[in-house]
């Protein structure tokens, strides 16, 4: 099967009034012929999609991310299935807009991952079926920890040292239970300029019980990705669509789509389709950014290990390091 992984979709903001105003499509419409051969197509939601009444009432924070509910159509319409809540933003319309973004999504058809109503129900599995191969997800973030779920409490998965022995667990339950363990972590700090030990450590143990891809996002830029036997690691998603400034160095306005093919032992191919983020818009990366984000992905690669071909279509194929099983 062909899974899908984007960044960060954050629909608020300056990106809802493009999509008001220009429609549904505006935003990732520009993608859809590299997402129709898609199985599945998997994003991080960077926002509370909520009406004006739910209100964060938590401790001051710079950037609070809103969408009004008719912004999930642009997912929709880009065909995705599912999107992990597990991150910094999904509580900005406080603990009742976590269970309103929850109602919205269901309305919109897709699933989610990563909060829930209570502890419980945020990191509970979500489990889906493409083509008769089942797919596990779960996802947690380490960062925001006021929004943390508890008895009674909605919010997120969150992955402090406690988390991580629970998240453990739950890879190695749902392991035997699906054919793959997909993981997703919102992890790392904004404009990390590398992977750092401890972040490849978490992963290995992750994919040591059981998950078949870790999968990065958080710090706003591309990573490199890191193949195991019958595994994959995307270190950083990067971004998918917002209105975000650019940051001049790991221009986050430059990233990846990513591509993996599952089989029976796992991970049989992972490719990186290389996409250009406008505001509020997005679309296959011209020549100019492609060269940049192929040498940029090629780089970030290395430090974790890989090495990355150039395909005819243009996209980029990890490969195992010379020297590396």
């Amino acid at each position: 099967m062909r899974l899908f992984l984007g960044g960060d979709a954050m629909l608020g903001r300056g990106v809802d009034a493009r999509l008001a105003e220009a429609g549904a499509a505006h935003g990732l419409g520009a993608l859809q012929p590299l997402l129709a051969r898609k199985d599945a197509f998997f994003v991080n939601l960077e926002c509370a999609v909520a009406g004006p009444d739910p209100r964060y009432t938590g401790p001051p924070k710079r950037f609070l991310f809103r969408a009004r509910p008719d912004t999930l159509q642009a997912l929709a319409v880009a065909g995705v299935d599912l999107v992990s809540l597990a991150n910094n933003h999904a509580g900005d319309a406080g603990p009742a807009g976590v269970v309103e973004t929850l109602a919205h999504l269901r309305e919109a058809g897709i699933a989610a991952v990563g909060a829930g109503e209570d502890a419980e129900a945020a990191w509970a599995p979500a489990v889906l079926v493409r083509g008769g191969v089942r797919l596990g997800v779960l996802a947690a973030c380490d960062h925001q920890a006021d929004f943390a779920a508890g008895p009674g409490r909605p919010g997120i998965a969150y992955l402090d040292g406690a988390g991580e022995d629970r998240l453990m667990r739950a890879v190695t339950a749902l392991a035997p239970t699906v054919d793959h363990v997909v993981v997703a972590l919102h992890w790392q700090a904004n404009w990390v300029p590398r992977v750092e030990a401890c972040t490849r450590t978490l992963a290995r143990r992750l994919i040591g019980a059981g998950a078949r891809v870790v999968w990065g996002h958080s710090p706003h830029h591309l990573q490199g990705v890191e193949l195991m036997e019958g595994a994959a690691v995307v270190y950083g998603a990067g971004g998918l669509i917002d209105d975000y400034a650019v940051e001049e160095v790991f221009r986050n306005d430059r990233q990846l789509l990513y591509e993996l093919e599952l089989g029976d032992g796992g991970v049989t191919s992972l490719r990186a389709h290389p996409i250009a983020l406008g505001y509020a818009r997005t679309e296959p990366a011209g020549d100019e950014a492609r060269a940049w984000i192929a040498a940029r992905f090629a780089s970030a690669c290395r430090e974790v290990g890989s090495a990355v071909q150039k395909s005819a279509d243009g996209a980029l194929t990890v490969v195992p390091a010379k020297g590396r099983p």
